[in-house]
């Protein structure tokens, strides 16, 4: 497994959590892989990262699409993946994907289950996560047809396994003719990679435990503007139409598609829901919900309702190891236990 892993290279972009940095770096240690480690945060790392294998790199308060600007030129490995500091990332499932993009020369991108967890006084507990299209497959012979199937079946491709040539390929596109960038908004950042890797080629799920994902009240997803908002605001049109027109170029440049025509379509795609009206709805409840704090309470039963659902659809599945244990999962509550 190392001698794949040795041509992946894992980016961490860490932003003021040190603590999760070194239990990420700890679990990491001595498999095989490259980490890059651009860091935002206000103070420099000091933990450890004089493995040759690690990159560290520290940019106070620099924006996200910057750090990856930056750190693009020191990618030497045939793939690449983000891994969030707060996140565990299987090497072994990581190698499996590369198995599969090295057959399947058509994929672009692929990645596996989820599970989420959160360290309790007796112990770690997980539960299943993004099940609702744990089978997902986007599989179109064309990027406008791939396009509109991820309207279909929805999953996040940010954190997947994918060729580096594509993955460095995309980011240019972020940026204007002056080197100004064309959107600032995360949200707008993670939907422009998902487009993006969908318009260079097929998107899979492969049915191994990928990812565990710690639960952190707090996130980026209760603090940055919704895509709903930036879509419809004057405030933000600026920000949405350069995102509009970095993926309208891409898909210009990649079919020969006229601009004008690539700009409709995006746009048609983009206004897309990508849920049915009532997961939409729920969706909206929920964060409400998180962002007053006299309604956490009721937040939190949802959660726990989530979970139970979550736990009965997976049952069975050796790839969602929430009630039962795997060499896997065991490495990542050891590394959990080592760090807390």
């Amino acid at each position: 497994m190392n001698s794949v892993l040795k041509n992946v290279t894992v980016i961490i972009p860490a932003h003021n959590r040190p603590e999760r940095l070194r239990r990420l770096l700890g679990y990491y240690s001595g498999c095989g892989l490259r980490i890059l480690v651009p860091d935002s945060s206000k103070q420099c790392y000091n933990g450890d990262v004089s493995s040759p294998d690690v990159t560290y790199i520290h940019r106070p308060g620099l924006h996200f699409l910057l750090k990856i600007k930056e750190i693009l030129p020191l990618i030497s490995t045939d793939y690449v993946l983000y891994c969030a500091d707060d996140d565990f990332i299987v090497p072994s499932a990581i190698a499996r994907m590369v198995e599969f993009l090295d057959d399947n020369p058509d994929y672009s991108i692929a990645q596996g289950h989820y599970l989420t967890f959160t360290p309790k006084e007796r112990g770690v507990e997980f539960y299943p996560r993004y099940i609702r299209y744990f089978d997902s497959r986007i599989v179109a012979d064309n990027p406008a047809g791939r396009l509109l199937q991820d309207k279909c079946k929805y999953a996040s491709l940010l954190y997947g396994v994918a060729r580096t040539e594509q993955f460095r390929s995309i980011y240019g596109y972020c940026f204007g003719k002056d080197g100004e960038l064309r959107f600032r908004n995360l949200f707008l950042a993670e939907e422009f990679f998902n487009h993006a890797m969908l318009i260079h080629g097929k998107y899979a799920t492969v049915p191994c435990f990928y990812s565990a994902r710690e639960r952190i009240k707090g996130s980026a997803t209760e603090t940055v503007v919704p895509i709903s908002e930036i879509r419809s605001s004057d405030e933000y049109r600026w920000e949405y139409d350069g995102f509009i027109d970095a993926l309208s170029l891409m898909l210009s440049d990649k079919t020969g598609m006229e601009y004008d025509e690539s700009n409709r379509f995006m746009r048609k795609v983009c206004a897309s829901p990508k849920d049915s009206a009532d997961v939409s709805f729920k969706r909206k409840i929920v964060v409400f919900m998180m962002r007053h704090r006299w309604l956490r309470w009721a937040s939190d039963i949802l959660d726990w309702r989530y979970n139970q659902k979550g736990l009965k659809a997976v049952r069975g599945m050796t790839s969602y190891p929430c009630e039962f244990s795997t060499p896997e999962k065991e490495a990542i509550i050891k590394v959990i236990e080592q760090y807390s």
